[in-house]
């Protein structure tokens, strides 16, 4: 959740007390038994400007959970081995879409696109430290469904149609792995140096698909009973081709008060397939940067000063083109750490509130059409220091 206030750096931000389950060379950072956990709330307004059409849509999302275990120090006392587990979202698929419009020889239709589902990928990774240089790697199982559908209606005054439905339901699932490595290097007295990078490669998830074509009427409970089953298909395998990717990042730190850092990301999107189909996607890059502050996180006198202050931002190419154009993307985010229990580097227990709004827009003027959108995060950082041997006097 801190790395979404700092414009989504991860390939070289490590966290002492939080799940960075992007880079799992991080892992090997963790100094505390962390758990992560986090919920998001979205809205989005798209906007047609040459025909004047506009939709708004708002959502409350579980956004990850997550638990990070140190697993073996150094003679320092530091972590050098470290793993996380947890799950979190991979796709995202919510809409319901009415559409009018007039035919030949029939007064109106109205159709209504459908869609929901989505799919979670669980993930358990580890991380390990030789010095200055770490790294990790995740195992994940990627799994989900979404259902696809449009329902068209025809109206006219003197002939009767039945409505007519097309469903295709589509369930998946894969193992899939992705790694990187962080180095970090002293430039003075608790100042440092952090290089990092992750990456996948791409894969072909294997699918299942329920296809159903027919026509159908409204019955008395809002539902819908069929008249004619033109198609229907079960057990439809096909595969799902997902695209590589990679991240590059360096930060600058001073250990326990500021942290800015820029980032490279780039995923291959013209790859994707879906059941041998392409989609209306082009690669993507991505360049973001931000930092945080931290005034004071020893001052017991001022909560204000042990709050973690973050920002950043992000620009480049979405993957999503309209007629061949590609949409440009840019955002803004703010947020803050909000200590409920002491917050310290090395402290025994702690609990932290961690915020995040995120402004951002998708096309510019030249576009045919134009998202915005607003997110607003909340997370909750618990860690304790477990499996502790205990001496006595």
């Amino acid at each position: 959740m801190a790395s979404r206030a700092i414009g989504g750096l991860a390939a070289a931000y490590a966290d002492y007390q939080a799940v960075n389950f992007v880079n799992p060379a991080s892992y090997s950072q963790l100094q505390t038994v962390t758990f992560d956990v986090g919920v998001e709330m979205e809205s989005r307004s798209l906007l047609n400007p040459s025909k004047t059409l506009k939709s708004q849509s708002g959502y409350l999302l579980f956004n990850y959970v997550a638990i990070g275990l140190p697993l073996a120090k150094d003679k320092k006392g530091l972590t050098k081995w470290g793993m996380a587990f947890g799950l979190r979202p991979y796709t995202r698929v919510a809409y319901n879409i009415l559409a009018d419009s007039r035919l030949t020889g029939i007064d109106s239709s109205r159709t209504n696109y459908k869609g929901q589902g989505g799919g979670y990928r669980a993930f358990l990774g580890t991380g390990y430290r030789v010095g200055g240089f770490s790294a990790g790697i995740n195992v994940g199982f990627l799994f989900g469904q979404q259902d696809l559908t449009t329902e068209r209606l025809l109206q006219n005054d003197s002939v009767f149609y039945f409505n007519a439905m097309q469903q295709t339901k589509t369930s998946y699932s894969k193992f899939g792995a992705d790694a990187g490595f962080q180095y970090r290097v002293k430039l003075g007295k608790d100042v440092y140096a952090r290089v990092g990078a992750n990456g996948f490669l791409g894969s072909s998830v294997n699918g299942s698909q329920s296809i159903l074509r027919q026509t159908f009427v409204y019955n008395a409970n809002s539902g819908t009973d069929s008249v004619d089953v033109v198609e229907r298909k079960d057990n439809v395998a096909g595969n799902i081709e997902l695209p590589a990717g990679y991240a590059v990042g360096l930060t600058f730190e001073k250990e326990g008060n500021w942290m800015l850092g820029g980032e490279y990301e780039a995923v291959d999107w013209s790859t994707y397939r879906f059941y041998g189909k392409a989609d209306q996607l082009a690669n993507t890059n991505m360049l973001r940067f931000g930092g945080h502050f931290i005034p004071s996180m020893t001052d017991n006198k001022s909560y204000f000063k042990r709050v973690v202050y973050r920002a950043g931002f992000y620009t480049g190419k979405d993957m999503i083109t309209v007629n061949g154009n590609q949409l440009p993307v840019w955002g803004v985010t703010i947020g803050m750490g909000l200590p409920i229990r002491r917050y310290n580097i090395y402290s025994n227990q702690y609990t932290a509130i961690n915020t995040s709004f995120e402004y951002g827009r998708r096309g510019n003027g030249e576009s045919p059409i134009r998202e915005t959108f607003f997110r607003l995060n909340v997370g909750i950082s618990l860690g304790d220091l477990w499996f502790q041997k205990r001496k006595f006097d």
